[in-house]
């Protein structure tokens, strides 16, 4: 497993479109997953190289020395060759001890699963912090695994903690990479920390969070509804950093939707640990709207695994609509959500429409009177409360509104004026558009 202290991985394939075997093994009571073969796939595109063939397996249980047992690495070492095929990508996570022997029987390179998602998420990573975390991740994969490895981490930075007495080499990789660990995971804490300062400050701000599977379209409908200019690319993986832009003109307060990383089926563990700082967008979402592509075969299985991965994160209790993309695509009606094109604009102007509802659903609404009041008291209601009418009659005037992140704030906010007032709790906003009246006082 190749490691880069740079966080910008080594590509597991040569230069050009290296030729793959992949080899899918289900295991025990499991079945290979519907559409593993065609995910399989795409993940050796993303990684740089094209499957020249495919091999399953079903086995009770995996062999301890080569995971799929000596007839099956014969019928492998078999179709590669006449592949001519160079690398072997396995649809499991294997053993060091089991790579090698797999290597040497074969004459191929050996990838496991985790091994070719972490090269796609670092050759993606573009910000500092991305980098950082897939750096992290991939050390925390490989510390549990050197004493099988038969190279180093000379990149970890050379001359940097040499050999005590009596140390082995493999003593020296562990001290190394726990050393580095320590200072990537000192340094995502204090990322972190600038972060919760910046939502604490962020907090009257409404957070619609996309999410779901990769490659589904989110970067495209993140620009159809916000015009973002977020990079779009029709590979795995594309987006690892969160990116978040205004959207549209909600009256009353400021809403914004991110985009952030896919999900995908059996996401490696160590790299939800390290993009814990990436997906707690997700966890403090307000809404999450769930995209899935509505023209793939496997879109509710791709789904289910998306709705796992969002309990395992802490993200089960948040509202939430589901959104089928690629309507223009598919040849069906979605039982449940909403389907939408992102390219084609297709159901866009009904999902700002739902986004808007769910949004006035959590305000807190109130009538509140005001005698004589001052141009700046009205502007603020105006610029953070969801005002649904006004009335003026003389010196006073009547506002129903809904405030975002509770009356208490809205009271806080009057408290420093002079002129008189009286706000009611009421329990949900009027009927009807926004409605401004004026008339003279009968007094």
């Amino acid at each position: 497993m190749a490691i880069a202290s740079t966080g910008a991985g080594v590509p597991p394939f040569s230069t050009g479109r290296e030729k793959v075997v992949t080899v899918l093994v289900s295991i025990g009571q499991e079945s290979t997953a519907p559409g593993a073969e065609e995910e399989m796939r795409s993940l050796v595109s993303s990684a740089g190289g094209e499957v020249a063939a495919s091999l399953s397996q079903h086995r009770p249980s995996p062999d301890p020395a080569t995971f799929v047992g000596s007839g099956k690495v014969e019928e492998i070492r078999r179709a590669a060759a006449a592949a001519g095929a160079a690398t072997l990508v396995f649809d499991h996570n294997l053993t060091p001890g089991q790579v090698s022997r797999l290597e040497e029987a074969t004459g191929c390179k050996v990838i496991d699963r985790t091994e070719l998602i972490m090269t796609i998420f670092a050759d993606h990573a573009r910000t500092a912090e991305a980098k950082l975390q897939i750096e992290l991740a991939q050390l925390r994969y490989a510390l549990p695994r050197l004493s099988g490895m038969w190279h180093h981490l000379s990149r970890l930075g050379g001359g940097i903690g040499t050999r005590g007495p009596g140390e082995t080499q493999l003593e020296v990789d562990r001290r190394r990479a726990r050393k580095r660990i320590a200072a990537l995971e000192d340094r995502m804490k204090r990322i972190e920390e600038r972060r919760v300062l910046r939502d604490e400050r962020r907090r009257d701000i409404y957070r619609v969070v996309l999410t779901g599977y990769t490659n589904v379209g989110k970067s495209t409908l993140m620009n159809a509804l916000c015009g973002a200019g977020v990079h779009v690319e029709d590979r795995l993986f594309a987006t690892l950093d969160t990116t978040t832009r205004k959207l549209g003109d909600f009256p009353g307060g400021t809403v914004v939707l991110s985009d952030t990383v896919g999900f995908i089926d059996r996401l490696p563990e160590q790299l939800v640990a390290s993009f814990r700082s990436t997906l707690a967008v997700v966890r403090e979402a307000d809404l999450l709207l769930l995209v899935g592509d509505l023209s793939s075969p496997w879109r509710l299985e791709q789904m289910e695994s998306v709705r796992s991965t969002l309990d395992g994160l802490g993200a089960g209790s948040i509202p939430r609509i589901t959104v089928w993309n690629k309507a223009d695509l598919a040849g069906e009606t979605p039982v449940e959500g909403l389907a939408v094109s992102a390219l084609g604009g297709i159901g866009i102007d009904s999902l700002v429409r739902i986004i808007r509802e769910a949004r006035d659903s959590v305000l807190e609404w109130f009538d509140l009177r005001m005698e004589s009041p001052g141009g700046a008291a009205v502007n603020w209601l105006f610029e953070n409360c969801s005002v649904r009418s006004r009335t003026v009659l003389g010196g006073s005037t009547r506002i129903v509104a809904g405030a975002y992140r509770g009356r208490d704030a809205v009271r806080a906010r009057m408290e420093r004026e002079s002129f008189p007032w009286h706000l009611e709790a009421i329990d949900g906003p009027p009927s009807g558009a926004m409605a401004e009246t004026s008339g003279a006082s009968d007094g």
